[in-house]
């Protein structure tokens, strides 16, 4: 017990710079392993270990025999430990401000939860012979992660960025009934174009392997109807966008909104130009990351119009640990 109340006493007790780094490294792993998994798809290496948790049956790694495929899916597991050490040391940096930040807390710990949770998703998948609706379930819950952790970045960000002051709100610039309105439509349609498009790529070439089932759709159907919510996405932005010329809308909210334009015209162009193109590897890979930076965006949208956040304050923080705006 005195160990552990050492141990406990260790942990910081205020949020500062680290913190902020280690939301920052947290939120770009789930990004990275969501990237690094539809590599494992794209090459075809999704059974290079055909066994869960282990590699083979006698075999808890990737062995020579089992070349490119075998080391591309092993390292991609391995990546689960980064991720697992990251969200570690984000909760350990959090779990003493339970008392006054419990919503960053609460963040930090769904996703440290999460990231075993997909790495149990990952087995499953290898099970089924990569099934598609499972192989969609492991991006989707990649995706709330993500969701999670862009929420816990701008939040810390956003205690920082206030000087230690507290009950300052996240939505910290004029909002109108049509902007309050769009950006629940902006995760919504953002949420839809993503669940969609994991039954898009499920009924596409790239299985991750030859012998994996696909879904029995027609293939310009289901691209069709992932294309409705985007619409939807684009309407509400451009909304927004128009609204914040003619309201006193913060730099902060306008930013969210310029980024979230910029993700959906580039990913929009990634998505005509590989679809017209034969679903090239590269591009594909270039439109995850699209889905993933589209969640980030459109959570970081909806924060500043609609969150009901409010920062606790630093803790004590001294000065130089501030972020300058």
């Amino acid at each position: 017990m005195a160990l552990t109340d050492s141990l406990t006493s260790r942990l910081p007790t205020r949020i500062t710079r680290t913190t902020r780094l280690l939301a920052i490294a947290t939120l770009i792993s789930n990004i990275g392993i969501m990237i690094t998994g539809g590599a494992v798809r794209l090459t075809a290496s999704g059974l290079g270990c055909p066994e869960w948790p282990r590699c083979t049956p006698d075999s808890w790694v990737s062995t020579p025999e089992m070349g490119m495929h075998g080391a591309i899916e092993f390292g991609n597991r391995l990546l689960t430990y980064v991720l697992i050490a990251i969200s570690l040391a984000m909760f350990l940096a959090l779990v003493r401000l339970w008392d006054s930040h419990r919503p960053l807390v609460v963040r930090a710990l769904l996703i440290g939860l999460g990231i075993p949770l997909q790495g149990v998703i990952g087995g499953i998948t290898v099970w089924t012979n990569l099934n598609p609706w499972v192989v969609g379930l492991h991006f989707v819950l990649s995706s709330v992660l993500v969701m999670l952790a862009a929420q816990l970045l701008h939040r810390v960000t956003l205690e920082l960025h206030h000087d230690g002051a507290t009950g300052r709100p996240l939505v910290d610039g004029a909002t109108d009934s049509v902007t309050t309105a769009m950006a629940p439509v902006v995760l919504a349609a953002s949420w839809a174009a993503v669940i969609l498009g994991t039954i898009v790529t499920g009924t596409g070439p790239h299985a991750g392997d030859p012998g994996a089932p696909r879904h029995d759709f027609d293939a310009d159907l289901v691209t069709r109807l992932h294309v409705v919510p985007v619409y939807v996405l684009c309407a509400a932005a451009v909304a927004i966008m128009l609204r914040q010329r003619r309201l006193q809308a913060s730099p902060a909210q306008k930013k969210a909104a310029w980024w979230l334009v910029t993700v959906i015209l580039a990913q929009g162009t990634i998505g005509y130009i590989q679809h017209f193109t034969g679903l090239p590897i590269l591009l594909v890979l270039f439109h995850m990351l699209g889905s993933a930076l589209l969640i980030a965006t459109a959570t970081m949208v909806f924060d500043r119009l609609r969150a009901s956040y409010r920062t606790r304050g630093l803790e004590g923080a001294s000065a130089e640990d501030v972020v300058s705006r």
